[in-house]
């Protein structure tokens, strides 16, 4: 007897999965990327600027950023950008019955851990 067929479609009321979960599409983060990093180091430029025309304790500052705001763009621009949410669940693996056959009996059920 061939028991009927039940287990790996997904049944109604499962997530769907829409474009607004996607992740930005790549050209459209480097984009971001790469704005990020221009708008810190034209800060750097300005701060550079300040450095050699203003005296005093904002000098100190301004060498300061100078010095320190390459590294903090690199950082931020390589940061990794998520959207905060957990792990799919559809990529978990779940319990699944396998179809399995044999020669002298025909197709049968079985379970897989």
């Amino acid at each position: 007897m061939v028991r009927s067929y039940a287990g790996a479609v997904p049944k109604r009321g499962t997530e769907v999965h829409t474009i607004t979960s996607a992740d930005p599409a790549p050209s459209a983060e480097f984009v971001s990327r790469e704005r990020t990093y221009l708008i810190m180091m034209g800060i750097r430029m300005v701060a550079i600027v300040i450095a050699v025309t203003v005296p005093g304790f904002w000098r100190w500052i301004a060498i300061a950023a100078g010095v320190f705001l390459p590294y903090i763009a690199v950082v931020l621009v390589n940061q990794a950008k998520t959207r905060g949410t957990p792990a799919d669940p559809a990529f978990i693996a779940q319990h699944r019955i396998a179809l399995t056959e044999r020669p002298h009996e025909g197709p049968i059920l079985r379970e897989n851990p």
